[in-house]
């Protein structure tokens, strides 16, 4: 274990930030923790591990977490058992109640980890909450019970468009009680559309004729896909050099990719292209030298399409 952080705390009197840099025990990386009096926490941590990572939550009150593994994999597990009980791997994001425990949340050794960690206070949540919607019920009934659970039976693939929420929260041009009132914003907005995705599915399960599920080589495939994505962005494939690569075909390819990660293969790629920009960009390289390597010709056409993207200009991006 090499690190404890308590952004848990409810009542805190402040707005509350943290940054620090970390390179010891064969782990090298960075930690940014935000959390405001009205009880959101956001986490984001990229760490580079030559051996298994631990880091403890000391959970002095329960909160709702929104957890999502942009790259690597994660597990949370209770101190006092070690056992886990969620697990994620990359692009998948899910609802964790974390009760008043002290937790591990812990990662494997040689995978790049990139995670974003979004707690709510359980007085907030009931307050944006309607009544009426089927997260109330679950989620009061795990907090009475105060036993860790995730809210969804299965993780949910990662939406560009939650991600982008995510990277706008961590790159915040406002300070004080603007960043307040902003990270409140992008919270409620993120809960806005991950709980109507929650209401639609469920709804969706009850639908007698409701198209079915995608089998598991199916979803597994589209994966691998995204894999190519990654590896390949500055050759992109063709779509039916992809499908070909899976063993499919690129009508089966469109579809499928689409229905797992919510957008087009190639809306995908400027996603991850984005994605890129960012990291190289909070990595100290120039505007200039983002938009050469990740293939545009103009910085002014990068500077629109980060814009477009991220809602705020490359120059604009916070070096960690």
């Amino acid at each position: 274990m090499f690190c404890t952080f308590d952004i848990y705390q409810k009542d805190a009197p402040r707005l509350r930030e943290s940054r620090r840099q970390v390179d010891r025990e064969g782990h090298q990386g960075m930690i940014y923790e935000l959390g405001s009096p009205d009880g959101i926490c956001l986490g984001y941590y990229k760490m580079q591990s030559a051996q298994a990572g631990r880091v403890l939550i000391d959970n002095t009150s329960p909160f709702l977490q929104l957890s999502y593994t942009i790259s690597g994999s994660k597990s949370y597990a209770l101190e006092k058992n070690a056992r886990a009980f969620a697990t994620f791997k990359k692009q998948e994001y899910n609802y964790v109640f974390l009760p008043e425990e002290k937790l591990h949340l812990q990662w494997e050794a040689g995978e790049p980890l990139e995670i974003f960690e979004l707690g709510i206070s359980p007085e907030l949540l009931l307050r944006l909450l309607p009544e009426q919607h089927p997260f109330y019920a679950a989620f009061n009934n795990s907090l009475e019970n105060n036993v860790p659970a995730t809210m969804s039976e299965n993780n949910l693939s990662l939406r560009y468009k939650n991600s982008s929420i995510l990277y706008d929260m961590l790159n915040c041009p406002l300070d004080g009680r603007y960043k307040e009132l902003y990270l409140r914003a992008k919270t409620t907005e993120l809960l806005a559309i991950q709980l109507e995705e929650y209401e639609l599915q469920l709804s969706a399960a009850k639908q007698v004729k409701a198209p079915k599920a995608l089998k598991k080589e199916d979803i597994d495939r589209m994966h691998h896909v995204r894999d190519i994505i990654v590896q390949n962005m500055h050759s992109p494939c063709s779509l039916i050099d992809l499908a070909h690569q899976v063993g499919t075909n690129d009508a089966y390819l469109k579809k499928q990719f689409k229905e797992v990660f919510g957008t087009t293969v190639f809306g995908y790629l400027h996603v991850v292209k984005m994605g890129e920009a960012r990291r190289m960009l909070l990595e100290g390289l120039s505007v200039s030298e983002v938009a050469y390597l990740t293939g545009y010709k103009h910085v002014a056409h990068f500077t629109r399409a980060f814009k477009k993207h991220f809602n705020i200009v490359p120059n604009q991006v916070r070096r960690f």
